[in-house]
């Protein structure tokens, strides 16, 4: 359970710049109206790792002991799903196409009727998906996993790193073109045939990766490290805070957040990073 003055911020989700989501260790979903956070109570008591939103009548936050809770537009409620084991977060496509997946290779599919489970063909933790369609989904996780989803199932992969690296954070600008980022300053591209190393510039842990194309790209993660590709090269950027970083998101090239401990929330103008924590 949180007991500090500020809780941790694990994720976000960003749907206009007066309509913003957080979630933490404390359990409780938070919303940024532009002018303030709004915390939102609910009888969850466990910390949320990750949210995914469809739409903002169908977010779901999902954390430790398989809490998973879905925001319909008015309230929160909490969804079983007949398996209690830790989330990390969710990743989907539409209202009735929704994976969760976390601790030991958790790894459930909503098919707008039920909830069942799916092979991942790992035992090691899932940090992040992305793809462009179902059937050609990216998985990473810890030790360095990667799994393939082709619509049937996650193809085993050949692992991207050495087991002392795990991977956190991915995003795509397209199909050729995936990143993913991890522990020890790991960057990594696909370039629609093989997975290459990034020079980051930094041995942090890093945590989330969002782009809004190949030439505009950051990365965030431990001690306030914020990394920016112009399409060229990894560059340091000047934080607000000192806090850890956990996930980036964004709308543009002049809306972006990232989220991080002790309640931080930045956003990037296309200039300069600000301050707007809870």
């Amino acid at each position: 359970m949180f007991t500090g003055e500020k809780p941790d911020l694990l994720d976000l989700w960003v749907f206009r710049e007066d309509s913003i989501y957080v979630v933490g260790k404390d359990g409780v979903p938070q919303h940024y109206d532009g002018n303030e956070w709004l915390p939102v109570r609910t009888d969850n008591g466990n910390p949320l790792m990750g949210i995914w939103a469809a739409n903002e009548r169908c977010i779901y936050a999902v954390g430790i002991g398989g809490v998973v809770l879905k925001y319909d537009g008015r309230e929160w409620t909490a969804i079983d799903t007949g398996s209690y084991d830790s989330l990390n977060s969710a990743y989907g496509f539409s209202e009735d196409s929704i994976f969760l997946y976390g601790v030991g290779g958790r790894m459930l599919y909503w098919d707008g009727e039920k909830w069942s489970y799916r092979e991942p063909n790992t035992i090691h933790d899932i940090f992040g998906m992305w793809g462009t369609d179902i059937d050609h989904i990216h998985t990473v996780g810890g030790e360095g996993i990667y799994r393939y989803y082709d619509g049937t199932q996650f193809q085993r992969r050949e692992e991207l790193t050495e087991e002392t690296v795990s991977l956190y954070g991915i995003w795509g600008a397209r199909s050729d073109s995936v990143y993913v980022v991890g522990s020890h300053g790991t960057i990594l591209h696909f370039d629609g045939a093989e997975w290459k190393p990034m020079q980051s510039g930094t041995e942090e842990y890093l945590l989330g990766v969002w782009g809004t194309g190949d030439d505009n790209i950051y990365a965030v993660g431990d001690n306030a490290v914020i990394l920016h590709y112009d399409g060229r090269a990894w560059s340091p950027m000047a934080a607000p805070r000192d806090d850890y970083l956990t996930k980036v998101r964004g709308l543009g090239p002049k809306q972006v957040y990232a989220v991080g401990d002790n309640g931080a929330v930045l956003r990037y103008d296309g200039q300069a990073w600000s301050d707007i924590s809870l």
